[in-house]
């Protein structure tokens, strides 16, 4: 999509936050993902919630309209499309690009970490030629998903052949316990091959210029790769346990929330703060998921129990707790200077890493800010739709006045 918002005059900023905003946030609440097995993973075997009589998967559906980050973090980038009302730094990038001044600004954020031009033009390109590719990673995946699942039963011993896998595991079974990155990984491999011989075949590049592209692609991602595991090695060292030699920043955090005694409908918005902070700090949501769930959705159950709650008022309760601690996940996994997905995202767009994370983190913040009001009213009420309602008056309030305030005159532009 690069070539085409550079020709719209449309900021690399801008094409690198809708990157980042609707892929985690899209991911936690579409109801079947990697992502959902994960959370899944992380609450099934819990007594306490087997004591609320849910099923695994409905009990998770419960927890989308209490997702109020993730929501309105898509709601957002809808919002600014349709409006062109931007504010803060993004506001600032914005003016520069339709002014000609540049579609990103390497002297104050510095260099593009990685960059590929095309080499090749040609004029018999059609719209098919950039849907087919697409649509070949995610058919190639879908394929790969269970087959996963299905080869790594294969141990020779009670599963002795592919066949007897297919046979003996469903395939909703296959879906649901298969390895994601492996999956994508194998879908990414043969979707590549797939589109080099389909490019050739059109006859849209020749074999040297494919080759070529090939390697342009590889060369770009290093430097991504670089930052990545950097990131990685960070994270690790922040969310280790003491014990075992790192930070153990999440232990710490969780060990306050359980000997905090906060008041129960003040229980949610402490815990979505407290995931925020996490996830931003370690950048990664997996983790923080795992470290808060178990430690969240014991103490509101009791809670519950504690305040006489009637059954669906606990169920609601519950469900909105693991509702703002995915969505506070997912806020540092998005904004995060040290998420793999905030880095591939700048690294896509060919934007400074640096000006992504400064364009991308008010907006993030802005949302995390109407989220939390609907998080307090929501532990007021229980109540998914006033918990909605609560969020989106200062979210469209919000939308309009600050581009007003933060615009781009405040800048000079």
């Amino acid at each position: 999509m690069r070539p085409l918002f550079d020709a719209k005059k449309i900021s690399r900023a801008k094409l690198s936050y809708i990157l980042d905003s609707t892929a985690a946030p899209v991911c936690i609440i579409a109801p079947i993902s990697g992502w959902v097995a994960f959370v899944i993973g992380t609450y099934k075997a819990m007594p306490e919630w087997q004591s609320l009589g849910q099923g695994e998967l409905t009990f998770f559906l419960r927890t989308i309209p209490f997702n109020l980050y993730a929501i309105f973090a898509v709601f957002m980038v809808l919002f600014i499309k349709i409006t062109h009302k931007d504010f803060g730094p993004m506001a600032r990038s914005e003016a520069r690009a339709e002014k000609g001044l540049g579609l990103y600004d390497e002297e104050k954020y510095g260099v593009v970490v990685s960059q590929v031009e095309s080499k090749a033009h040609t004029t018999n390109a059609k719209p098919i030629d950039f849907v087919i590719p697409i649509l070949s990673v995610i058919v190639i995946a879908l394929f790969f998903f269970p087959m996963v699942t299905w080869m790594g039963a294969v141990d020779g011993e009670s599963i002795k052949s592919l066949g007897q896998a297919i046979s003996e595991i469903p395939l909703g079974q296959a879906f649901n316990d298969t390895d994601s990155s492996k999956a994508l990984m194998y879908a990414l491999i043969f979707s590549t091959c797939f589109s080099y011989v389909y490019m050739v075949a059109r006859r849209l590049l020749n074999i040297t210029a494919a080759g070529e592209g090939l390697l342009d692609g590889f060369r770009a991602m290093v430097p991504a790769a670089m930052i990545l595991t950097l990131a990685w090695s960070i994270g690790t060292v922040i969310k280790t346990p003491r014990a075992d030699g790192g930070v153990g920043l999440g232990l710490y955090v969780a060990d306050v929330v359980v000997n905090g005694n906060f008041p129960m409908w003040l229980f949610p918005s402490v815990v979505f703060v407290l995931a925020c902070v996490i996830s931003f700090a370690a950048g990664t949501s997996w983790g923080t998921m795992g470290i808060m769930v178990p430690v969240a959705l014991p103490i509101i159950v009791q809670l519950a129990k504690i305040a006489g709650l009637s059954p669906a008022s606990t169920v609601n309760a519950t469900a909105l707790t693991i509702g703002v601690v995915l969505g506070g996940a997912v806020f540092g996994d998005h904004c995060s200077p040290i998420s793999d997905t905030t880095i591939l995202s700048s690294t896509g767009a060919a934007v400074p890493h640096l000006e992504h994370v400064a364009t991308q983190l008010p907006y993030a913040v802005f949302v995390a800010g109407c989220a939390l009001l609907g998080t307090i009213a929501g532990g007021l009420t229980w109540n998914p739709f006033v918990a909605l309602i609560v969020t989106a008056v200062p979210f469209v309030a919000g939308i309009y006045l600050l581009p007003t305030w933060f615009g781009p005159k405040k800048y000079g532009l």
